[in-house]
C-alpha cells in the first residue's frame, strides 16, 4: 500500500494506523517503567544481600580479617554492592532517558495527531459538500439540457408547420 496515492483519502484506516502506533509507544513506556522497578528491587535486594552478610565486619586486627579468603568474600559483597548501584544507575536512566523523554515526545504526538485528525475531518465534510455540490449541478444541468433539447425539438416542429402554412407542404 503506498501512502502517498492510496491512503491519501483514508481517513478511518490513517486514524486507526496512528491510534495503534500511539498505543504500542505506550505499551513500551510501561514496559520500560516495570523494567525500572524491577531493577530498582534487584538492585535494593543485592544491597540487603551485601548489608547482611557484612554487617560483621570486626577490627582488621582479629585473626579472621587477616585471612586471604575473608578479604575475598568482603571483596566479593563489595563489589555486589557495587553492582547493585549500577542496576540503581541503570533504573534511573531508563526512567529519565526513556520513561520520561517519550512519554513527552508521547504527548507531542498525541496532539499532533489530533491537529491532523481534525484537518482531515474538514478536508473530509469539505470533499463531501463539494460533491454535494458537483451533483446538484449536474442535476440541474440535466434538467436544464433536457429543457433545451424540449424547447429546440418545438422550435423544430414550429419551423416545419410554418413552412407548410407557406405552402410547402
Amino acid at each position: 500500500m503506498d501512502w502517498g496515492t492510496e491512503l491519501w483519502d483514508q481517513y478511518d484506516i490513517i486514524e486507526k494506523h496512528t491510534q495503534s502506533g500511539l498505543e504500542l509507544v505506550e505499551k513500551y513506556v510501561k514496559f520500560v517503567k516495570e523494567r525500572t522497578e524491577i531493577e530498582q528491587n534487584y538492585a535494593k535486594q543485592l544491597r540487603n544481600l551485601s548489608k547482611k552478610y557484612n554487617l560483621k565486619r570486626s577490627s582488621k586486627d582479629e585473626p579472621e580479617c587477616r585471612l586471604s579468603s575473608y578479604q575475598s568474600f568482603l571483596d566479593i559483597l563489595n563489589e555486589m554492592n557495587d553492582y547493585a548501584g549500577q542496576r540503581e544507575l541503570i533504573a534511573e536512566n531508563m526512567m529519565m532517558s526513556i520513561c520520561i523523554d517519550l512519554t513527552k515526545y508521547l504527548q507531542e504526538l498525541k496532539q499532533e495527531r489530533k491537529t491532523y485528525l481534525m484537518e482531515a475531518k474538514k478536508a473530509q465534510q469539505s470533499l463531501e459538500s463539494t460533491y454535494k455540490q458537483l451533483d446538484t449541478s449536474k442535476k440541474r444541468f440535466e434538467r436544464e439540457w433536457r429543457e433545451a433539447e424540449r424547447a429546440a425539438q418545438v422550435r423544430r416542429e414550429d419551423g416545419s408547420r410554418h413552412q407548410c402554412h407557406k405552402g410547402g407542404c
